[in-house]
């Protein structure tokens, strides 16, 4: 039975009964009443002694009896709970992954309860999945044991002081065949953006050599999204970092972790690293970036005024690192975020420094793409002919480049404006030249969507 393989059935588990009832059902309301006499005896003769065994011997860590539980206990029961199953190799390996960010997390002096409890909860949900595998059934078994545990006051400080890592300093961060996955190509891409990094396009990189390779290590797991690894490596390498005093790589890590975890929507652990990004960097690309992501977040979750502060911030630090491209996106975003509020005044006040800015990049994707932009605000604030203007000016921008997918796009939206203007032939005109762009893409979704649309127009047209 995998009930049975955590201590699930010491006393704290009575403290949350009511809360088990209103997630599972009616079934659950007298739970005693499939208990036979013997399990009750068992259980209140473990409750007395304080601890428990799982069923392959492992003695539970965690002293319930106690007020206070210690987090170095939670971690040895999570382990024993991952030996107890039976889990296969990759099951422990990607269970590690989020015990070790936990331990790096505690060993701090002063621990962030929400990073612990987030990686408690991935790795929970990791054994639910095995065990649901095995069964053939749903089970939340280790998930439900996790959530008890957060009911319970815990210290989140480790007393352990020193904690063996698989991955020595002086070492490759991972095993050699852990990188088959990566191709020659995609490692030489990681080693030619941090060069253009280092040259001033926006990003800090190390420069301590074991700590620049731990870096780019660690960066070719996020590149391709093993997230647990990229994670694992990340931590390791922010020991390292503040070891030999790096501050500046450790605020550079916050900013990549905060990448990771905004990947897979942990928004909580995702802010907390941008904003220790932020405030602990001294780059002002990192900072910029920083804000500019905490920005994007709150304005995906409606929160105007923080989304609006970042925004800002991530302008005005752009600004003090010449960095032209990321000052255009975020007001860029500025001007989106008021054209949401219909707020016009401001809308325009913002698309028009973001036009600015882009035209002093010199670069004519980012004009593009910010003249679209733009031009699709225009459009939601009724401003039709402001924005075949800006569609113009970016199709201008696209085709200097052959930029073949973004044309498409760039004219199959402007027929859609002449169309409300009830202009079918000049909307036939542009869905034609959308045609022939897509024509020049691999981009078969694009094809056959403007294939349809110019086929259907074409008929109602004649």
């Amino acid at each position: 039975m995998y009930n049975s393989i955590y201590p699930g059935y010491v006393n704290f588990y009575q403290g949350v009964n009511k809360r088990q009832i209103t997630r599972k059902g009616e079934e659950e309301k007298n739970p005693q009443s499939s208990q036979s006499a013997e399990n009750t005896q068992q259980q209140e003769k473990r409750q007395a002694n304080g601890n428990a065994y799982f069923p392959n011997g492992e003695k539970v860590a965690i002293d319930y009896t106690k007020k206070q539980i210690g987090i170095d206990q939670v971690l040895a029961d999570f382990r024993n709970t991952t030996n107890a199953i039976g889990a296969p190799e990759d099951v422990k390996q990607e269970v590690a992954s989020y015990l070790s960010l936990i331990e790096s997390q505690a060993r701090k002096d002063n621990p962030n309860s929400q990073i612990i409890q987030s990686n408690l909860k991935s790795a929970s949900q990791i054994l639910d999945e095995y065990i649901t595998n095995t069964l053939k059934k749903p089970s939340k078994v280790v998930e439900n044991w996790v959530d008890a545990l957060f009911l319970q006051k815990i210290d989140y400080k480790s007393v352990v002081q020193t904690v063996e890592s698989p991955i020595s300093i002086s070492e490759p961060i991972v095993p050699e065949q852990a990188f088959e996955e990566i191709s020659e190509s995609s490692g030489n891409e990681i080693v030619e953006e941090t060069s253009q990094m280092e040259s001033g396009n926006g990003i800090y990189v190390p420069s301590d050599p074991q700590l620049r390779r731990m870096f780019i290590q660690a960066k070719k797991y996020a590149a391709i999204e093993s997230n647990e690894k990229a994670l694992y490596a990340f931590q390791t390498t922010m020991d390292y970092a503040k070891e030999i005093g790096d501050e500046q790589t450790a605020a550079m890590i916050h900013y990549e972790e905060g990448r990771l975890y905004d990947g897979f929507n942990q928004i909580e652990d995702a802010l907390y690293n941008y904003d220790r990004a932020a405030k602990q960097s001294e780059d002002t690309n990192i900072k910029a970036r920083a804000h500019l992501s905490m920005g994007k977040i709150y304005d995906d979750y409606v929160k105007f005024e923080p989304a609006v502060d970042h925004y800002c911030a991530a302008v005005s630090f752009a600004g003090e690192a010449d960095n032209i491209k990321l000052q255009t996106q975020a007001l860029t975003d500025l001007a989106q975020i008021h054209t949401g509020r219909y707020d016009k005044e401001n809308a325009f006040m913002f698309m028009d420094l973001a036009s600015v800015t882009a035209d002093e990049t010199r670069n004519e994707k980012v004009q593009g793409i910010t003249y679209s932009k733009s031009a699709k605000m225009c459009e939601k604030l009724g401003e039709r002919a402001k924005a075949l203007s800006l569609y113009g000016s970016s199709a201008e921008s696209f085709s200097r480049i052959d930029d073949n997918a973004n044309l498409a796009k760039n004219y199959r939206s402007a027929a859609a404006v002449m169309l409300q203007y009830g202009n079918s032939a000049k909307a036939k005109k542009l869905l034609s030249k959308a045609y022939i762009a897509a024509q020049n893409t691999d981009d078969n979704k694009l094809k056959n969507l403007i294939t349809q649309e110019f086929a259907a127009l074409q008929n109602n047209y004649i």
